[in-house]
This record gives C-alpha cells, structure tokens and sequence, in this order.
C-alpha cells in the first residue's frame, strides 16, 4: 500500500506567500484514521520548505509499505529558513471545502526563551493553526498575537495569503 492511495490519498498544496515562508501540504485524512488529535479532527498540515524536501514528501507518499504510517517524515527536521521577526502569514485554501491556515514563525531565539517546552513548535520555529473558516483563523491570530512576549521590541510581519495555487 502507497500513502499516496490511503491516508493521503486527499491532499491541498498551499503555496508559500513569500520565497521566505514554506509550502504547506495538507492530508484530509479519512475517517478510518481520523482523529480528535487531529486540526478540525482531520487535518494534518506537513511543512515544506525546499525543493528537495518536496522530493522527499513525494517519494515517502508513493513508497510501497506493508500497513499505513504517521505522514511525519518532516515533523522533527529542523527548520532550515531563517527569520529576524515573528511573521504571522495566512495560508487561504485555493479549493472549496479546505482549511484556512494561520502560520506563525518564530525566530531562533524566541524559541530559545521556550526552554524545554521547544518541541511544541513543529519544525522548531512554527505554530501552525487550521482553521474552518477565515473568521476563526483572524480571531486565533489575535490570541497568539495577544500571548506573545512584550517585554522587549518584537517586530511582527503580517503576510497575507498567495493568490497563487496548486494542488498535489
């Protein structure tokens, strides 16, 4: 069995809003697998940020396995795009019927103030939300928004979403 025929055999490219920002690939996983650990109980966003690694996502849908796995192949793998400010960017579906997306990038070091808790950031760099509607999506960016640190001078970058598109 091939993940590209089951578990994600539905899936919606989100093109990156900005070269600095990477794709999102999301799997609507079906119900046989879903799960309330799941955004909206069955997405599951991947992060893609280089070419490369979308050759790697793309081979690791396709191998021939024995019985379906976690489509985690990226989740652990460190970022490898830099950013000096915090940048909130919003990730539109460019099909009806999908997830509205707010992706936040951190820098380094505000990671770093994270301690031990760094492993809730996917990629550590990211906070990834999925959304049901644009509405939803705008009300979760001023909570994360509310909860950063303001002790110090942030700079924020708010990228609004690619009116480009593709589909995987």
């Amino acid at each position: 069995m091939r993940l590209a025929d089951d578990l994600a055999r539905r899936r919606l490219c989100y093109p990156r809003p900005l070269p600095t920002l990477p794709d999102l690939c999301v799997i609507d996983v079906p119900a046989a697998y879903a799960s309330a650990t799941l955004p909206l109980g069955r997405y599951y966003p991947v992060i893609i940020e280089t070419d490369r690694e979308w050759c790697e996502w793309d081979a690791f849908l396709h191998a021939e396995r024995d019985a379906p796995v976690a489509p985690d192949l990226l989740d652990r793998r460190a970022s490898a795009l830099i950013a000096s400010e915090i940048t909130f960017a919003h990730y539109d579906p460019i099909q009806p019927g999908w997830s509205w997306i707010l992706l936040c990038r951190r820098p380094t070091e505000h990671i770093a103030v994270a301690g031990d808790h760094g492993d809730l950031f996917a990629r550590s760099a990211y906070t990834i939300k999925v959304t049901a509607d644009p509405v939803a999506r705008t009300k979760m960016q001023e909570r994360l928004f509310a909860s950063l640190d303001r002790h110090g001078m942030v700079e924020i970058v708010i990228v609004p979403p690619s009116r480009l598109g593709g589909s995987s």
